[in-house]
């Protein structure tokens, strides 16, 4: 029945009685909770901290930790999921939670109570932002015994990292017997598989010295395209408007295409694109494209709005190339291992393994169009010359006769699906191994827990993915002429084959002379050395005075190989110079980097009033306190601590509140990305269109006047790429974050077992690690107080004021802020009356956002409150019932209103705002036997559709249950 158990001031015994099957101490016993590493008598934190349990897990028949966490309305969508756009083969499948909104990066997440090594890619093209983020799909589910989650107040206690929040997974230590798992399911319309089958297996051994639990866990899931959902196949999206009267700026298109793109071939008498007046017509005058059988066909352009997008018809669509979810395969293993080498000293020693793969179904193929390029250039239009074999007579005779005199080719744009599906794989390979000694140093009356433990974690990241090589494209397309030279790069096979522009008309061996296989890999290697010493100072009026005191040293190193593909050709006459590139990407750059910290930490605990002194209308009050000082080897020194307390007047309420310091230190990326080569675009702040926004028009036209630039200038950074770097800065300073939460915990005496607690919590960012783009760059330099300042040092413009290049990077420039209220309520009572040995649980978990926003520099104030996945108000609530070997469980999600883009006025977007909607899910139980148990589970049990027209203006991931629809799971567990 443990399903989310709020920790709270004088809950132990709502505790006990609702985790049946974890490990946690009961009321008499001293334990370790998540936020502090004094001994307590009780869960009993001075921070809003919310628990869940493995029985939620089971419950629901989450295969991800992450599916698990995302029903506390307290966290965001997750930074990166299996579901939706992925990273190709630089991080699919991979999931990353993200605590209040304020990015995963800012998320300490532990296992066991200790770090885990990180598996995101150290690479600006990697899956999330740059961090230390771990990738819950490396934990195994079977192995959980809950979960703890600590808003604020972790940071002095494990260091960098825990500005929004901590989450500690703790896997079970004890376990005696051998359980087998299986679990299967499969949604309404038949699809997306998933599977789990699981061991786990404990003992004792040595005379009851030794303890040991393994558990061992496979996972496959399979994906979804957009083509698989009815809502995602809609091809919705918000677009100009098709008529200048219409009164929003974002019009709510359906079925988009986009007719200047063709999947098989759009010819035009010009280097344009179709609908310019030089296409190619039939006898009523329509322009023409290529069929999937290599003849020419009436184009539809469908409802206009703008030049790219239209409603209907049949150009290209993107549906068919979107990935809507990526299937997974995941092995994963966990040993847990002590051994009581003495009465007073203990061997200790944990073993985490993960194989995990993630696959991008679909992603946009690589275009030859006049959008992004001249004729000629890689990705520009194609030069088609009228004697191609492959063009037919019928084409070839429509073609010649409409082409200006003595013109002998055309071009062409084509999206080459047939080359590139755009599928890439990330490979997960992953260990980690904690092993030292734990005891008891006894100083006369007093004992003192001690403990010295090492931690090393290795992650693996190997990337799969089929890319272009565009000299054997260019021989394949002139249709392999003799003593053509093939690229230097191996391609999947080097046997040239002739390539058909037109239509879907090639095999295999076309593709794969033209491609090859590329391989990035990215590695992380985490150190940790701790030790440490708890126990009881002294005694004062209200009890011991309890103390944690010790040191930490932290190495962490990652680097990343872009493998052959991705870092280009190096030019032979001069190794300094720019590398070329081998298809369509510009060269990727390698990075390598470490850095370590010293570390040392204390913490106190005083208790000031206790039950036993009777002090009239106070029954308890403690104070605490923790700090922590971090010695970095690049980003230097800083301290971080928080102070706080707890008070209680009546048994029944307490008040407890804190205040933190805390940090994040640079990641590798951020600190050692060379320096590398960007095309980029950018909104100008000195364009005509642009000059009279940001946060001051007048000092930022002031400013672009100072810099000589006219008042009616047109910028063609907007309009077209501009060549750019991005570097990384080893002069990065440590984020800092100033945060404080406060609240109350009800706990009646005349009410057993029911626990409410409410706390406000508040952070405030600063100093926060960015990685200003182009966009942000101009904005710093042109909306800038004092003129000009540092940033305009990055702009370099021509002798016409025009952008010729910019360097950008990560820079210590960004704020960000939340306020909010988390609730949590659960209560548990037996129930005769519904069958005479039941019980219900009741579980209630709430999320008010005040405010959640993000500001760069100086530049305008970005509002996420009330935004798609930050809804000003969410809900979970839970109901479960157990009599004797059957249970239920039911659980709904609620999240409120949302907006597309707050900070947009109201006649930017045509349905700017997402209803409310609120998903149902369950499931059922028995025990056959002692041994055997059935489970159902069912996830949106109504079918609830998501709000419309999302996904459409963003919410994928947070409206996932209404895009996947009703989805079942069996599941089958073995105890013996």
């Amino acid at each position: 029945m443990a399903l989310m158990v709020p920790f709270s001031a004088h809950a132990q015994e709502t505790a006990a009685a609702t985790a049946p099957e974890s490990d946690n101490a009961s009321n008499d016993q001293a334990i370790i909770v998540t936020g502090s590493r004094i001994e307590r008598r009780s869960v009993d934190t001075l921070e809003p901290t919310i628990v869940v349990g493995s029985d939620l897990v089971e419950s629901r028949g989450f295969t991800n930790l992450g599916d698990a966490l995302s029903t506390i309305p307290a966290f965001g969508p997750s930074a990166n999921n299996p579901v939706g756009g992925q990273s190709g083969s630089f991080g699919s499948g991979q999931t990353f939670i993200d605590f209040f909104g304020l990015g995963s990066q800012r998320t300490l997440t532990l296992v066991n109570s200790r770090r885990f090594v990180s598996s995101n890619t150290t690479s600006i093209f990697g899956p999330v932002a740059a961090g230390s983020q771990v990738d819950l799909n490396t934990i195994p589910t079977l192995a959980v015994d809950r979960i703890e989650t600590v808003a604020v107040g972790g940071a002095p206690i494990y260091g960098s990292d825990a500005i929004a929040g901590t989450v500690n997974i703790l896997l079970k230590q004890k376990f005696d017997g051998v359980k087998f798992s299986g679990q299967t399911g499969i949604s309404d319309q038949g699809d997306a598989a998933t599977y789990r089958l699981g061991v786990m297996a404990g003992t004792q051994f040595g005379g009851g010295r030794g303890n040991i639990v393994g558990a061992f866990e496979w996972n496959r899931a399979e994906g979804l395209t957009y083509s698989d959902r009815k809502r995602t196949a809609a091809g919705l999206y918000y677009a100009s408007p098709s008529s200048s009267d219409f009164p929003y700026a974002q019009e709510l298109i359906s079925d988009r295409r986009i007719p200047i793109l063709s999947e098989y071939g759009a010819p035009t008498s010009a280097d344009i694109i179709p609908g310019f007046g030089y296409d190619f017509y039939d006898a009523a005058g329509n322009t023409l494209v290529f069929n999937k059988n290599g003849e020419l066909m009436p184009l539809d352009f469908g409802e206009r709005h703008g030049v790219v997008n239209s409603s209907g018809g049949n150009g290209f669509s993107l549906v068919p190339v979107s990935n809507l979810l990526s299937p997974t395969e995941r092995y994963l293993g966990y040993v847990h291992a002590d051994y009581e080498l003495t009465d007073t000293i203990k061997l200790v020693a944990d073993f985490n393994y993960a194989h995990s793969k993630g696959t991008e179904l679909r992603s946009q193929p690589v275009y030859n169009t006049w959008l992004f390029g001249d004729a000629g250039d890689p990705s520009g239009n194609l030069i088609i010359p009228l004697s191609n074999p492959f063009l037919s007579d019928s084409a070839r005779a429509t073609i010649a006769s409409q082409l200006p005199a003595g013109q002998d080719f055309f071009y062409l744009g084509r999206a080459n699906t047939d080359l590139i599906s755009g599928q890439g794989s990330t490979t997960v390979e992953l260990y980690r191994i904690t092993g030292g000694l734990q005891g008891d140093l006894y100083v006369g009356d007093r004992n003192f827990r001690w403990e010295v433990i090492g931690n090393f974690g290795r992650s693996k990241t190997r990337g799969s993915s089929r890319e272009l090589v565009q000299q054997n494209f260019e021989n394949a397309l002139a249709g392999c002429p003799t003593g053509a030279a093939d690229s230097p790069i191996a391609t999947v096979s080097a046997t040239c084959a002739p390539f058909n522009p037109f239509g879907n008309q090639n095999g295999p061996e076309v593709a794969n002379y033209i491609t090859t296989i590329a391989h990035p890999t990215a590695l992380n290697k985490e150190w940790v050395v701790t030790a440490d010493v708890t126990g009881d100072l002294f005694n004062i009026w209200g009890g011991p005075v309890s103390f944690a005191l010790g040191y930490e040293h932290r190495n962490e190193k990652a680097a990343f190989d872009p493998g052959a593909f991705f870092y280009g050709i190096p030019d032979p006459t001069d190794p300094t110079a720019d590398r070329g590139q081998y298809g369509r990407s510009i060269p990727i750059d390698p990075v390598n980097g470490s850095y370590n910290t010293d570390e040392v930490f204390g913490e106190l605990q005083i208790p000031l009033v206790s039950p036993d002194m009777d002090v009239p209308f106070l029954y308890s009050a403690e104070l605490h306190g923790a700090g922590r000082y971090v010695d970095h080897s690049l980003a230097g020194g800083d301290f971080t601590w928080t102070a706080g307390g707890k008070i209680s007047f009546l048994p029944d309420i307490g008040i407890r509140g804190n205040f933190t310091r805390s940090i994040r230190s640079p990641a590798v990326t951020e600190l050692f990305n060379p320096t590398s080569s960007i095309f980029t675009t950018a909104d100008d702040p000195c364009d005509a269109r642009f000059i009279d926004a940001g946060p001051n028009p007048a000092n930022r036209a002031a400013n672009c006047a100072a810099a000589g630039l006219p008042a009616n200038f047109t910028s063609d950074i907007v309009d077209f790429t501009t060549r750019g770097s991005l570097s990384g800065n080893t002069g990065l300073e440590n984020e800092t974050a100033d945060s404080w939460t406060l609240g109350v915990i009800f706990t009646p005496t005349f009410l057993r077992n029911l626990a409410l607690s409410v706390d406000w919590v508040n952070i405030d960012l600063k100093n926060a690690i960015v990685s200003l783009d182009a966009e942000q760059t101009l904005e710093a330099c042109y909306d800038a107080t004092s003129f000009p300042s540092a940033a305009c040092a990055q702009i370099d413009r021509d002798a016409n004021g025009q952008v010729s290049f910019i360097r950008t990077g990560y820079v210590n420039a960004a704020s960000y802020k939340y306020a909010g209220l988390i609730a949590d309520l659960t209560w548990t009572a037996s129930t005769p009356y519904l069958g005479a040995d039941s019980a219900i649980q009741l579980k209630a978990s709430y999320q008010y956002i005040d405010k959640l926003e993000q500001r760069v520099g100086s530049g305008d104030l970005s509002t996420y409150r009330g935004s798609i996945g930050y809804s000003k108000h969410q809900a979970t609530w839970s109901a479960a019932y157990m009599n004797g070997p059957f249970g239920a469980f039911a659980q709904v999600q609620y999240i409120g209103k949302a907006k597309v883009d707050p900070d947009a006025s109201s006649d930017t977007y045509q349905y700017p705002t997402r209803d409310a909607v609120a998903f149902v899910s369950g499931s059922l139980s028995y025990d056959i036997n002692d041994q055997y148990t059935f489970r159902l589970n069912v996830d949106n049990i109504l079918n609830t559709k998501a709000p419309y027209p999302a996904p459409a203006g963003g919410g994928l991931v947070t409206y996932w249950d209404g895009i996947m629809g009703r989805y079942w799971k069996v599941g089958v567990t073995a105890k013996f």
